[in-house]
């Protein structure tokens, strides 16, 4: 790095000062120049035009120029100078009106003293270090631009990305996998373009990447354009920064192509929909059709045949003393009703039932900002919501007795996991058809849904498909478990961090189990448990470790929730600690 010579300017001192200023800072650098300037505007903005490289600007304090004035018009135009003011030997070096945009310090004019033997070297340090770093920080931006000019010039498929997004892409890399441009790039993920059974692979490699210096940079991957067709790329991974942000340049260079997927696929998924679409046609048919017979079981009937049932429809009755057969054939010339084929129901169809007859919905409770320094209250920040499971309590116990019917029921745990089962399919049936999403769901999860191992086997292949908007996905995880519950809960949380998911930590106590999940699974949000709240309120003492808490969560970007159920006093006292959101009870 080349070091310029250190240039003083002295603002409007005579000569006896000039001479003893010059002799004081010679002490401690040879090399420094000197250039006296008159007191005024002009002559002043005129000579930090010019300076290049490290600057201390030295004006006595018996002046009467205006300290701020000298400091904006510092700002303005040479931003890295230092102010120095030359002072008196009864002064004392201290600054007691502080300023916000230019840095000011005080010398004694005394070669003597022993102050001015540490307060000068660091100065003339600091001076010379500001200036490196601002020479380093324009290279810094003439490299980016080089670098940006050969990414858009170059005919090989590149694209900047950081961890799972992309933030830019050249003509060539468009045109490989079929996007009609960078906006609409910046919406489909890097994990879209391969294929799914190498995403753990591609995940390895840029962490890898990313925590050792390793000499190995590319990778071979099976890759996926927007039209579907599929080949082997050999991939790199070369760091980079774009617009100021450390990131990683993508290459894909394209070497052959592969087979599409096997065609019985589709062939089977084409029988499912036909499957569904007879089994809607026998669930409006029972629909419209009174029940004979009262002593059949619920593995036997459509248990949702009452549940569902479109009351509007008018009920086509039947006499006594007809036959089966009689009522079937005589129903079949008046409403064309087709014959109903009895099945079994175990808890995976009645899962589809009730997603299909789309009897559930999605209720969302807002969350307000609070506090805007840490939002920073711009206008396109994400909003955030509590989404949850919307069904009327009737049903939902109907829904319940037909569980506890079935053989596959033998714990008291598989109604919470059918449960969010229902809610999750529900919600991720409604993403897969968005395009994109503005806001971030918070979704809470049940302690036996987090127990149960296949729940997140059943989970993940849906969050694949919604791709890029799990991200806008936060699971909501109950801190208060016991037992195996804390080593689950983490298992949990580190497959939904793969899926790029965030973590909330619901009714925070500070227990043991609280305080584990907290330290190792890092969570994005935290929601405080408000029976533990109100037992703190009151307490002064206790009051002002809490807030003390909260600041320091907020300080290490773990935003807090405050609950909706708290007292004014309370809300107040999080909102004063700096907490992220309040819960509206809407």
């Amino acid at each position: 790095m080349i070091r310029d010579d250190l240039k003083c300017v002295l603002l409007g001192l005579n000569v006896k000062v000039y001479k003893d200023l010059a002799k004081l800072v010679r002490n401690v650098d040879r090399t420094s120049r000197f250039k006296q300037v008159e007191l005024t505007k002009t002559a002043i903005v005129s000579t930090l035009k010019k300076i290049n490289g490290p600057c201390l600007i030295f004006i006595s304090d018996e002046l009467s120029f205006s300290l701020e004035l000298l400091s904006d018009l510092t700002w303005q135009y040479n931003p890295d100078a230092i102010v120095v003011i030359v002072s008196r030997k009864s002064k004392s070096l201290a600054i007691r009106e502080p300023f916000n945009n230019t840095q000011f310090s005080r010398v004694k004019l005394d070669i003597n003293d022993p102050e001015n033997n540490s307060v000068l070297p660091f100065l003339i340090q600091a001076a010379k270090e500001k200036a490196e770093f601002r020479r380093c920080k324009n290279l810094l931006g003439v490299s980016e631009k080089r670098c940006q000019w050969l990414v858009d010039s170059s005919t090989e498929a590149v694209a900047f990305i950081s961890r799972d997004m992309h933030l830019y892409a050249n003509v060539a890399y468009l045109n490989l996998f079929g996007v009609a441009s960078v906006q609409s790039l910046r919406s489909i993920t890097v994990k879209d373009f391969i294929l799914s059974d190498e995403h753990l692979l591609f995940d390895g490699f840029q962490q890898n990447q990313s925590t050792h210096s390793a000499s190995k940079r590319s990778i071979i991957l099976s890759m996926v354009k927007k039209n579907g067709s599929r080949f082997r790329a050999n991939a790199y991974l070369i760091p980079s920064v774009f617009k100021g942000h450390k990131c990683y340049q993508f290459w894909v260079r394209e070497l052959n192509a592969l087979p599409n997927e096997d065609k019985s696929i589709d062939r089977k998924e084409k029988q499912e929909r036909e499957h569904e679409k007879q089994s809607n046609e026998h669930l409006t048919s029972d629909n419209s059709t009174e029940q004979t017979s009262k002593a059949k079981s619920a593995e036997e009937l459509n248990p949702f045949s009452a549940l569902l049932k479109q009351e509007k429809e008018p009920r086509v009755s039947t006499l006594k003393g007809e036959s089966r057969k009689e009522k079937l054939s005589k129903g079949s010339k008046s409403s064309n009703h087709k014959v109903i084929k009895k099945k079994k129901y175990n808890k995976t169809t009645l899962l589809k039932e009730l997603i299909r007859n789309k009897v559930t919905r999605i209720e969302v409770k807002s969350l307000s900002d609070l506090n805007n320094s840490i939002v920073k209250g711009s206008s396109n920040s994400t909003k955030i919501y509590f989404a949850s499971l919307k069904l009327a309590d009737s049903k939902k116990h109907k829904v319940d007795s037909i569980l506890s019917k079935l053989p596959e029921n033998q714990s008291s745990q598989t109604k919470p996991v059918f449960w969010d089962q229902v809610k999750f399919s529900r919600l991720l049936q409604i993403l897969s058809k968005k395009k994109e999403l503005s806001v971030d769901l918070i979704i809470n999860v049940e302690e036996a849904s987090i127990r149960d191992e296949s729940f997140i086997n059943w989970l993940t292949p849906g969050l694949e498909k919604i791709a890029g908007k799990s991200r806008s996905l936060i699971f909501l995880i109950p801190s208060n478990t016991s037992g195996q519950g804390v080593r689950k809960a983490l298992e949990f949380i580190k497959k939904l961090r793969q899926y790029n998911c965030k973590i909330a930590l619901d009714n925070v106590d500070f227990s043991t189990s609280s305080v584990t999940l907290l330290k190792h699974g890092k969570p994005d949000l935290i929601k405080m448990s408000s029976s533990w709240v109100s037992k703190v309120e009151g307490n002064e003492l206790n009051e002002f470790k809490l807030s003390s808490t909260i600041r320091q969560l907020e300080r290490n970007n773990i935003k807090v929730i405050a609950p909706s159920d708290l007292s004014k006093d309370s809300r107040k006292l999080f909102i004063l600690s700096g907490a992220s959101f309040c819960q509206e009870n809407l």
